[in-house]
Order: structure tokens, then sequence, then C-alpha cells
């Protein structure tokens, strides 16, 4: 959970009254703009998103459109003023799950909500989803060289730590306008392209493989067994040891 809101008062007195824990939710960051918002969503890229709308630098819309458009899995709450109703409204246009006025909503709205992602969350996670970049290899043929040439050196070096200042370097170009054509083309963020494909080599290793959690995470480029475990279960809603688990029970069912 990543909480946005220019109102202090407001953004501690959530974490603090709210029981998250009934929830199964933990309050990983919070931040004052959308700005903020973004940077701290792209360091943890959390599951559910409570954002005000009005707020200074950078507001909430723009940053759940930021978000829906890169992670469209991604549970968004806006909080809204009377004022701002028309805004609300245009969030969920975006892809905004619902609103609550902050001037009058109750506890139960909230729990609501909270309850409601909870189960969306826990189904997508069992459903186990065919990957969403599927798509793009099968029409790679169609976007630039230089768009096939980032997937190429990603997946060659899954191992290693990936940036995407250096695979601008590697292709020559400015980190900013490889962005920009990257998404274009694909409609994916490098980022979460690079993610992604973690996962797909995390969900195949645990899988298939006797490797231990320690050697599944050095291959995906993260040397830290404990980190690894923690950014796969925020990814994926399992840790890696019960994906492990469900798979073999899976298999020996269907034998």
């Amino acid at each position: 959970m990543l909480i946005v809101d220019d109102e202090t008062i407001v953004r501690k007195g959530l974490i603090a009254t709210v029981d998250w824990q009934k929830y199964g939710m933990e309050v990983i960051a919070d931040a004052p703009n959308g700005l903020r918002g973004w940077e701290e969503f792209l360091k943890h890229q959390p599951e559910i998103v409570i954002t005000d709308i009005v707020m200074p630098e950078e507001n909430g819309l723009v940053l759940s459109k930021k978000i829906k458009e890169n992670f469209p899995k991604t549970k968004i709450l806006l909080l809204s003023c009377h004022k701002d109703f028309e805004f609300a409204q245009e969030g969920l246009k975006i892809g905004a799950s619902g609103y609550l006025l902050k001037t009058s909503f109750e506890d139960e709205d909230l729990n609501q909500f909270l309850s409601s992602f909870q189960d969306d969350i826990l189904k997508e996670s069992l459903l186990s989803p065919k990957p969403a970049f599927d798509h793009i290899h099968e029409n790679v043929q169609h976007c630039p060289k230089v768009i096939s040439t980032v997937m190429e050196y990603v997946i060659s070096n899954l191992s290693e730590p990936i940036s995407v200042n250096g695979i601008a370097e590697f292709v020559g170009m400015s980190r900013s306008h490889l962005s920009t054509l990257f998404k274009k083309k694909t409609g994916f963020s490098i980022h979460s392209f690079i993610e992604k494909k973690r996962i797909e080599l995390s969900d195949h290793l645990l899988k298939t493989s006797s490797l231990t959690i320690q050697e599944i995470a050095e291959k995906v480029g993260i040397e830290d067994s404990k980190y690894f475990s923690k950014w796969y279960k925020k990814c994926t809603g399992f840790p890696p040891s019960k994906y492990r688990t469900k798979q073999k029970y899976t298999l020996h069912r269907t034998k």
C-alpha cells in the first residue's frame, strides 16, 4: 500500500488508524505529492495506491494515469473533496477503482474498498494469468530494431543488475528518448518489462528446477534471498516457497 496526500495529518492518520493487517496489507511508503508518489511507486511497486486528487507539483490524476499505463493491475483509490467531484469522475475513467470524500467518508466505506481489493488480489494471484508481454514478442518485427535490441539485452542479462541508464548507454540513445520510444512501441515501460521478465524467469525456475531460493535470486539479478522473497511476494502475492509448493501440488493433482 502506498498513500499519497499533501496533508501530513491525512497520511499519518490513515497509517495509524486503519487495521491494515486485517486485510493482509502493509503501508510500505507515503508521499506528499504525485512526483514523490511516482518515485515511491517505482521503488516499491505496491499493489494498491490511495491518493489525493488535488496536490502541489503533480496531482493525483496524473499519478494515477502513469500508474495505470505502466502497471494496469494496480488498485487505485482516490481521495476527493466536494469541489473536485468532476476530477474524481475523470479518475474513474482513467481506471481508479473508486473515490472517497475526504470530508465525510466513514470507516466502513474504506473497509469495503480494502476488502474488495483483498479479494481481487487473491483471485488474480490464484489464476496466474498468462504473461502480458507475449504479444510484444509476437509483433516484435513491427518494432524498430532498437526495441528488439533492448528486449534481447534484458533477457540476456537478467542475472546482472540492469538499469534503464545502462540500457540507454548500450544502445547509444538518451534515457528519455529510449524510454519514450519503448513505451510508444510496446505499451510498457522498460522498467516494467525488466520486472516482468524477472518474474517469468523466477516462476520458471521455481516450477522446474531444484535450485535454492538464493540461487534463483542470483539468476534474476538479486543477491539477497530475503530481499528476493519480499520482492517476489510483492509482485505475485505469494512468497516464492509457497509458489513452489503450490506448483508441486498442482502437478501432483494432474498426474
